[in-house]
């Protein structure tokens, strides 16, 4: 039973609607892909975003990016490339379990290159 509801007012069939309907939401709040509009810059992440930007603008190379399950880390990178520049290249590699070679594999195949 749901407090504050009256009885047929909400279908029960569907819990994203149930959502949206009962605050007032103009989006479904939960999805399987973090949006980065959504971002909340913590310190931890401001520093991080930093040292993203500050290796893709000077040419550092390689940037790494790494935490616990949840810490924002995709939802961080996602809100960075969202509002880089098209030249940019990326790889996007999510298994976090590869060696080396696969991990150059992996990066490799996301660069388009052979």
């Amino acid at each position: 039973m749901l407090i504050g509801l009256e009885p047929g007012k909400l279908e029960c069939g569907n819990l994203e609607t149930m959502y949206e309907t009962f605050f007032g939401l103009d989006e479904p709040p939960f999805r399987l892909t973090p949006d980065p509009r959504y971002l909340f810059l913590s310190r931890r992440h401001r520093e991080a975003l930093g040292h993203l930007s500050f290796g893709i603008r000077d040419g550092a190379g390689f940037v790494a990016i790494t935490g616990e399950i949840g810490a924002g880390k995709t939802t961080l990178l996602r809100s960075l490339l969202r509002d880089a520049d098209e030249k940019i290249q990326y790889a996007y590699v999510l298994n976090p379990v590869m060696t080396g070679v696969e991990l150059l594999e992996e990066i490799n195949h996301e660069l388009g290159l052979r």
